[in-house]
């Protein structure tokens, strides 16, 4: 069975429809396809450096999408860290060179005509096994407000599946499948939640049904330097969405107790 997260798998096969910036490229000098990059490489490898800019479309001059982002790049010449920085390159490839030019294009993505895109990440875990990333993305489109959202992709670094991202399942290493795990952990999580609503936390409009409907804890989800699980809310969940969501760390031995419950 091969633990690769999901999301990382449509990144590549989304982004291999367009750019692909070879590793040769060297990350301090302006390219013919692309923006530049300071890159300080006299660091070890594995370090995370990030690939930030912003960029208007369809020009400065009569903007309707202003793209300001921040994404990692790993150093390292090995086949590990080459693939993460490739999934990060490609995935960030696709925001420049498809989606915010074909939105920029679209009347119907208009909205208000001055949308704001904003992209940025924490790293959660770098050690010689694992790299955890938590990106945050915002989109302000206009009278509909700014929808927030988190993805985390916990990498490989060594071992079968070095440079790929790893299923709930694959980082824990109990159970017999992620949705096994998330079903066991689903309803301490939604006691969590229905606690922050009685706070005035979390969304008082959410119900139980909604939390189940629409919250997997199998892809909210990152592993943190101590080999925990943190499960953490989407910033819409809360009362006041933020990026500054609660999280909740589980150790392997915890959900393999919950799993024999």
């Amino acid at each position: 069975m091969r633990f690769i997260h999901l999301a990382a798998a449509v990144i590549l096969a989304a982004a291999l429809c367009i750019l692909f910036w070879p590793e040769s490229r060297p990350a301090d000098i302006e390219a013919e396809d692309g923006p530049a990059y300071e890159i300080n490489r006299n660091q070890p490898a594995g370090t995370v450096e990030r690939m930030a800019g912003e960029q208007y479309f369809p020009d400065k001059e009569n903007w309707v999408y202003h793209f300001t982002y921040a994404y990692p790049y790993v150093l390292g010449d090995d086949i590990g860290n080459a693939m993460i920085r490739d999934t990060y390159q490609m995935a960030l490839d696709e925001w420049l060179g498809l989606t915010l030019p074909m939105f920029a294009n679209s009347p119907q993505e208009y909205y208000d005509g001055k949308n704001e895109v904003v992209h940025d990440f924490k790293v959660m875990c770098n050690n010689e096994d694992y790299l955890s990333i938590l990106q945050s993305r915002s989109q302000t489109r206009g009278e509909q407000g700014t929808k927030m959202t988190l993805e985390a992709l916990t990498f490989a670094r060594r071992g079968e599946y070095v440079g790929e991202s790893l299923t709930l399942r694959g980082v824990v290493m109990v159970g017999d499948s992620s949705e096994q795990i998330a079903d066991a952990v689903w309803p301490h999580l939604y006691r969590e939640f229905a606690e922050l609503q009685k706070k005035g936390i979390a969304r008082q409009d959410m119900t139980e049904k909604d939390f189940y409907n629409t919250y997997l804890p199998e892809y909210n989800f990152y592993r943190d330097e101590n080999g925990n699980a943190v499960f953490f809310f989407q910033p819409d969940m809360l009362e006041t969405p933020s990026f500054d969501v609660p999280v909740f760390a589980y150790s392997p031995a915890q959900l393999e107790a919950l799993l024999n419950e």
